[in-house]
């Protein structure tokens, strides 16, 4: 990470509190045409925050949500999720007797516990769950209503002022995509961004550091141009990786030119295994030996 004026070392890890990592499935990159949303949608949050504070690319491992989870909950490059329990972030971060919490609606239960855990059923010491029930239809009205709850939930955690560390899954894209309606999909990407501003203003509110990223993508291919059907499967793409906070505005991760608003443009600064020795760092908490990942700052 750099910037015109000050080296690596100006960054300032003193512990922010909270770090909240937000994960939007279903934003991949993919260059803009008619099959993508976001060349359509408006989302003046999201092109502010990737002018603004450093922005990159990573590789996904492929279309299976449980392993992408899992790789990124330990830091890791696995190709099966059929493996023994092992220790990544959330065991990091309870090592160091820092308090954690995960938030996400019941679509995405199992894969912010189960998996993101290292396939540990049990809660580490002083980490809470916080399960928001999602609705039975998968109309867009229906899904922003549980997005809604969500943020209150982010809200309370970051008021209360006692969590270092907050997960939140967003599924919305993935749910609303499964009407096979550009439009909903489209609506649901530009509330996604508005949301993603009060997820903003509430964590540096307390000082703390927003990520934004996601597990896979969706929306960035919605339909084939050649037979203009939906296609509402999860993609391999890449997906985005920001992060949102006062020390680290102006900061770029590995870029030497201006930035367009098009993220396909860039090559892939690393992969999903990277977010957790990330998260790591700003916390000031030391990498285990067991991530293969590494710090993208």
């Amino acid at each position: 990470m750099s910037e015109d004026s000050s080296s690596d070392d100006s960054i300032n890890i003193n512990r922010p509190k909270p770090v909240v990592l937000l994960l939007i499935d279903g934003w991949g990159v993919a260059p803009l045409n008619e099959a993508n949303v976001f060349s359509s949608a408006r989302i003046p949050v999201f092109l502010s925050f990737i002018k603004e504070y450093p922005v990159a690319v990573l590789k996904s491992f492929g279309k299976n949500l449980n392993l992408n989870y899992l790789n990124l909950g330990l830091g890791q490059k696995l190709t099966s999720e059929n493996i023994e329990l092992q220790p990544g972030l959330t065991n990091a971060i309870a090592k160091a007797g820092l308090k954690q919490l995960k938030i996400s609606e019941t679509e995405r239960f199992a894969a912010i516990t189960h998996f993101f855990n290292g396939l540990n059923e049990n809660k580490e010491n002083s980490e809470h769950w916080v399960i928001v029930s999602s609705e039975s239809s998968v109309s867009n009205h229906k899904s922003v209503l549980a997005l809604k709850r969500s943020f209150k939930e982010i809200t309370r955690a970051i008021n209360e002022d006692k969590y270092n560390f907050i997960l939140v899954s967003w599924p919305l894209l993935d749910l609303v995509s499964a009407t096979g309606d550009f439009e909903d999909v489209k609506k649901a990407v530009e509330t996604l961004d508005t949301y993603l501003k009060k997820v903003s203003i509430a964590v540096q509110s307390k000082g703390g550091v927003l990520i934004v990223s996601a597990t896979h993508g969706n929306v960035e291919k919605i339909k084939n141009v050649l037979t203009e059907l939906i296609d509402n499967e999860i993609t391999d793409n890449p997906v985005p990786f920001l992060i949102v906070g006062e020390e680290f505005k102006g900061k770029t991760i590995g870029l030497t030119d201006t930035m367009d608003d098009d993220l396909s443009l860039l090559e892939a600064a690393g992969d999903l295994s990277d977010i957790a020795p990330t998260i790591l760092k700003i916390l000031g908490i030391e990498k285990p030996d067991n991530m293969k990942g590494n710090s993208l700052i």
